[in-house]
């Protein structure tokens, strides 16, 4: 009885991913037959791709000369890096210049430098197609390298803002971790050069402004510390200012970029008892979420679409997702599951006294 039930479900299931990605699909080939400017892939994601790269140099180029301010500066670069973020991401599923091998690994390598805190993208590339195949699961490097599954501890926070620090300390303070050094050698290998970079500038900053900022309004005077700190400081000012300058234009924006981006990815994958593609993800796509969505080109909304349907660029997703949006709700994928945030990215309610999953009915 059991088993018939189980082949039931499981064919119930089938059924609704499959109209999902039937839905899906028609309105994508819908559009392309509608405006067939669309089926030149290769063309508009190098459009895309130069548009959001020269944007960045110019905002770039206008605060280096003082015309644009600190706080517009920062989010303009991580809006446009976010797009350079959906290109990376079509980039590792081939999308662009697969039979132009030069122009496709060019494109990867520009849309790495331009986002630092990014992994190695040919890396990324094997971690995230392993992702497709073992989404919710133990085996899922890339949701669990960016929190998903943990708890909302300072640590977590800390690697959804920066990755490769908060991956590193996870590994050296875990008093269960097997070979941490040939970890750490890994981690260190898939984040050279620019996460390392980034890192190295952004903590330098942190701590030589945090310095300065007490020596000013606390002082420093212990063995005479806070003079010589003064001292330094104004010899390595022109250092000081290139360093400040490279943290506003490179690794402040893209930190806030993928901050946002790691924030609503790590919880709209869910994680420990996945058992169905259509269980993968939900959507994230209420309004209170919009802070972060505008900084990950509204990954939340559209990124489940992807799961479906893996070989579409991303701007067609922007056009789908209200069709998507409308078959995913009635063939039952959840929106806006806020209990996430306390599960632990579980699909369902753990009961505390046994530690189990509860069998609740899907919302």
């Amino acid at each position: 009885m059991n088993k018939n039930k189980s082949t039931v479900n499981t064919m119930l299931e089938d059924e609704k991913v499959k109209a999902i990605r039937l839905a899906i699909t028609l309105k994508g080939n819908q559009l392309r037959q509608q405006h067939p400017w669309l089926n030149f892939q290769n063309a508009l994601g190098l459009s895309l791709f130069l548009l959001s790269s020269i944007c960045i140099l110019l905002i770039a180029w206008f605060y280096i000369n003082n015309l644009f301010p600190v706080y517009f500066a920062i989010p303009a670069i991580a809006l446009c890096g976010s797009v350079l973020h959906e290109i990376e991401h079509d980039l590792i599923h081939w999308q662009y210049f697969k039979h132009n091998k030069p122009v496709h690994h060019l494109m990867m390598f520009l849309v790495w430098a331009f986002r630092p805190t990014s992994l190695n993208p040919w890396i990324r590339r094997r971690i995230h197609l392993l992702h497709h195949k073992t989404s919710g699961t133990a085996s899922d490097i890339e949701e669990r390298g960016i929190g998903n599954g943990q708890s909302f501890s300072s640590l977590r926070w800390l690697i959804m803002l920066d990755t490769f620090t908060g991956n590193l300390i996870k590994i050296i303070v875990s008093p269960s971790h097997e070979k941490k050094g040939l970890h750490i050698l890994k981690i260190l290998a898939a984040n050279f050069p620019f996460p390392i970079v980034c890192a190295i500038c952004w903590y330098s900053f942190l701590a030589i402004h945090l310095v300065n900022s007490i020596n000013i309004f606390a002082g420093l005077d212990v063995f005479g510390f806070g003079l010589w700190f003064e001292l330094w400081f104004e010899q390595q000012s022109s250092y000081i200012s290139l360093l400040n300058t490279v943290v506003v234009i490179w690794v402040a924006p893209s930190y806030l970029r993928s901050f946002c981006l790691n924030f609503i990815s790590s919880n709209m994958h869910y994680y420990g008892d996945v058992q169905t593609l259509r269980q993968q993800t939900q959507v994230l796509n209420a309004w209170y979420f919009w802070p972060f969505q505008l900084f990950c080109f509204n990954f939340g909304s559209t990124h489940s679409i992807h799961h479906f349907v893996v070989g579409e660029p991303f701007y067609i997703r922007l056009l789908t997702v209200s069709a998507a949006h409308d078959v995913m709700r009635k063939q039952g994928v959840r929106f806006n599951d806020l209990g996430t945030f306390t599960r632990k990215n579980r699909y369902k309610q753990q009961k505390q006294q046994t530690n189990t999953l509860e069998l609740n009915d899907e919302k």
